[in-house]
């Protein structure tokens, strides 16, 4: 599976609306998502898990608190 386009409104750090166009990596098969602490990567991670399964990463580790 490729992403080719994501786009967000009001998800996580990403106050307004954004979208990333992951045609513009052409045929690169590797690519880095890279930035200072509190930039955003890991809701990029969280918006590509949320489109694809309806979750975050962050939903197991509240079920997992919520089970103590």
């Amino acid at each position: 599976m490729k992403p080719v386009v994501l786009s967000m409104s009001a998800f996580g750090s990403f106050a307004g609306e954004e979208s990333i166009d992951f045609r513009d990596l052409g045929d690169n098969l590797v690519f880095l998502i890279n930035g200072p602490t509190g930039a955003g990567k890991t809701t990029l991670l969280d918006a590509m898990c949320f489109a694809l399964y309806g979750e975050t990463t962050g939903s197991e580790s509240i079920r997992k608190r919520d089970a103590k």
